[in-house]
């Protein structure tokens, strides 16, 4: 906006800027509120990362295993799945049925 004596004049945005400056806020305001609502647990003083109790994948059943149970009940396996995939596969299988 620039002012003198008697002249008061706004300077408009081309429409392509208008949005560009728009989405810049909108971004900015998102950034800030996922600082805000961030949750950080820190280690506990003394242990380290490796003494922490993590998920072990001894739980998991293996590949071959869960290649039976798809195998038993009757699920067409594609060998580009991943453990993840197999497994979540077999579990809605299982729910289904």
């Amino acid at each position: 906006m620039i002012k003198s004596a008697a002249i008061v004049k706004t300077r408009v945005l081309a429409p392509w800027k208008e949005l560009r400056l728009q989405k810049r806020k909108l971004k900015k305001t998102q950034a800030l509120e996922r600082k805000q609502n961030k949750r950080v647990t820190p280690t506990p003083i003394g242990l380290s990362l490796s003494q922490i109790d993590e998920p072990t994948t001894e739980t998991l059943p293996t590949h071959e295993e869960m290649l039976q149970q798809a195998e038993a009940i009757g699920l067409k396996v594609d060998k580009r799945w991943s453990d993840a995939t197999l497994l979540s596969k077999i579990n809605n299988a299982m729910e289904t049925v």
